[in-house]
């Protein structure tokens, strides 16, 4: 009797109208609660550290519905019961990266979106059985779902996760650890590093090229959009990225075969997320733009497959082909960010005195207000008001909040004037210029 079949009589069972019915436990073994054990990690660090934007009861709506629709699948399919490994993981991957907007961190048990969460849950659960070629898995699930989630709700209902986190700091390290050193672990032990790296790499140089051609996003978290350096530095280090690296496009089950296979996977994702990031002037499709590099390979590998086949080509044509599709691809870039390079910021009008600013640090921002920023910010505001109201102004008190999901993070500003009164304003940018976008209330910032 084989080792298989001795394992199965030792399972445990449960009888059912008479009828036995195996058990399949998790094995301390199995890759996928190591994994698990990672993105439960981080979402604990998330929600402690980071001030992730998500509800306890929105994780156990994605989980519980995967889990439910997978054990009900198999227990069909194949007459057992199994612990649903899997589908706890994609449930996970989907809460992991999906917000819901208007949901606020610390209000643990909000159904904020709950029916989305499910519904994504459900569509990446589903297409695991209902999208297939020859047997096997198409699209990573969880990948798929959220393509689709973003693409068809948008921007003013849901976002991905953000690319910053917050700030360097122990915490920080400790998140970055827990990512790389969990990833490397289980890639390593699965023979899957190579697809790893090679997206790195190649996703590190086309964003390079992208930053290099004047490229500017607008995040929640940064004053004005997100260029040079700064915009190559914050993707390529993006917690968000790595995960999405080490643990969505690694996928066993959609992954190819073979080192050179993987090689051309890895750098097509890394390549292709570039080219798709260049014409993205928000956060909300950089990141998008990403996770649909995945879904656009997975759907065009079967077609590389069966045409690969059938073209032979020698080393010098390789070789004009690679350097042919190389200067195709850099002119792509630049051609297609066009429309994501910042407009040139508009000519000062306000040229007399300001008032005394007081600028007031910020939470979950890239950086604080400095002196000229806060200077040029005032500037505009006072170039925005009439002019009987801009000559009362005698003070000015700035600090950043978060923006939303489609513009930078916003100033505020308390105007304070001569006669006692205040007033707070929202600020934000328009044509290179800060503008008041909205009035609160009277009362302190």
């Amino acid at each position: 009797m084989t080792d298989t079949a001795l394992a199965a009589l030792r399972r445990p069972t449960v009888v059912i109208s008479g009828r036995p019915y195996p058990i399949v436990l998790p094995s301390a073994r199995d890759p996928r609660l190591h994994l698990a054990a990672v993105i439960v990690s981080l979402q604990i660090l998330g929600q402690t550290a980071f001030d992730f934007r998500l509800s306890i009861a929105q994780i156990l709506i994605a989980l519980g519905t995967c889990a439910v629709l997978e054990i009900g699948i198999v227990f069909r399919q194949r007459r057992m019961i199994m612990w649903p490994a899997s589908a706890l993981l994609t449930g996970n991957g989907v809460a992991f990266v999906l917000r819901v907007q208007g949901t606020q961190h610390g209000d643990w048990w909000s159904l904020r979106g709950a029916w989305i969460y499910a519904a994504t849950a459900a569509v990446a659960l589903l297409s695991k059985y209902l999208i297939r070629l020859r047997g096997a898995h198409v699209f990573n699930p969880s990948n798929i779902a959220l393509v689709l989630c973003f693409l068809i709700l948008g921007s003013g209902r849901v976002e991905p996760l953000d690319f910053w986190w917050g700030p360097m700091s122990a915490l920080m390290v400790l998140a970055l650890a827990i990512i790389v050193g969990g990833g490397l672990a289980i890639l390593s032990r699965l023979h899957l590093l190579t697809i790893a790296i090679a997206f790195w790499l190649s996703f590190a140089i086309g964003i390079a090229a992208v930053a290099a051609s004047g490229h500017g996003m607008t995040a929640r978290w940064h004053l004005g959009p997100v260029t040079g350096f700064q915009f190559w530095w914050v993707l390529v280090t993006s917690p968000e990225i790595l995960v999405f690296l080490f643990f969505m496009i690694t996928d066993p089950k959609t992954s190819p075969a073979g080192t050179r296979a993987r090689l051309a996977y890895g750098i097509s994702i890394g390549l292709l997320a570039a080219l798709l990031i260049a014409p993205a002037p928000t956060e909300f499709w950089s990141k998008v733009a990403v996770l649909g590099a995945l879904t656009t390979v997975c759907l065009a590998r079967p077609l590389v497959a069966r045409f690969s086949t059938e073209i032979r080509l020698g080393r010098r044509a390789l070789v004009a082909v690679a350097v042919v599709t190389l200067a195709l691809y850099t002119g792509g870039l630049y051609i297609a960010g066009a429309h994501a390079r910042p407009a040139a910021t508009a000519a000062e009008s306000y040229e007399g005195r300001l008032p005394r600013i007081t600028i007031l640090p910020s939470k979950g921002v890239f950086s604080q207000l400095d002196r000229p920023a806060a200077g040029n910010i005032v500037r505009d505001l006072m170039s925005d008001l009439k002019e009987p109201e801009r000559g009362r102004v005698e003070a000015v008190t700035l600090r950043l909040e978060l923006g939303p999901a489609q513009g930078g993070s916003a100033p505020a500003a308390r105007i304070e004037e001569g006669s006692g009164r205040l007033k707070t304003v929202e600020l934000g940018l328009k044509r290179g210029r800060y503008v008041i976008t909205r009035i609160r209330s009277q009362g302190p910032l």
